[in-house]
């Protein structure tokens, strides 16, 4: 019986072994079976997919970045995308990288917004759920190639995908007269 707290990693892969009709594990450390292993990685794989999407939960806003004293900005690795406001910024060998200036150095500190990959245990219960759901899918397809199970886990995941964008938006609360560049520059505007 399922008990009222946070999902667990363990809870995840065993939902994606349970599709497909394997047994459950007790643990994913050490030495475990190669469908454990396989369906923890497709799962890593699934929320590494779901965290290059910016969502209110893996996204923070003017972050300051810090040049080290060779001028680089070392960036660290859970950080997926790096957005700057009037500035495209990529990240090549582990360093901050200007697109316009086509370079990775940087004489000044810079306010960026950050995409971070998560953690299982750090996304909310919505991605989490739809998480499990397509990575049951993706593994039952590689596994038993089922289509019976396909239709019912694709269904299953256009809903989990449906909620997510429900707690997305939930949370996000966006306001047309506060989060839209054009009303915030004529109220602004000095007449």
């Amino acid at each position: 019986m399922a008990s009222n707290t946070r999902s667990t990693k363990l809870e995840a892969v065993n939902v994606i072994l349970t599709v497909v009709g394997e047994s459950e594990t007790n643990t994913l450390t050490g030495t475990v079976p190669y469908e454990v292993s396989l369906a923890e990685t497709i799962l890593d794989e699934t929320i590494r997919e779901m965290c290059q999407d910016s969502y209110v939960f893996n996204t923070e806003t003017d972050i300051t970045l810090t040049p080290d004293v060779s001028d680089n900005i070392n960036v660290p690795t859970n950080y997926i995308q790096i957005r700057g406001s009037e500035e495209d910024y990529v990240i090549r060998s582990g360093l901050l990288y200007s697109m316009r200036a086509k370079t990775d150095t940087f004489d000044n500190e810079i306010v960026v917004d950050v995409v971070y990959l998560l953690e299982y245990e750090d996304i909310p219960e919505a991605a989490k759920r739809y998480c499990n759901i397509r990575a049951a899918r993706i593994y039952a397809d590689r596994m038993v190639g089922s289509k019976d199970i396909r239709a019912f886990t694709q269904i299953d995941e256009i809903e989990a995908k449906a909620k997510l964008a429900s707690y997305e938006h939930g949370v996000d609360r966006l306001n047309m007269l506060n989060d839209n560049s054009s009303v915030s520059y004529i109220q602004d505007r000095r007449i």
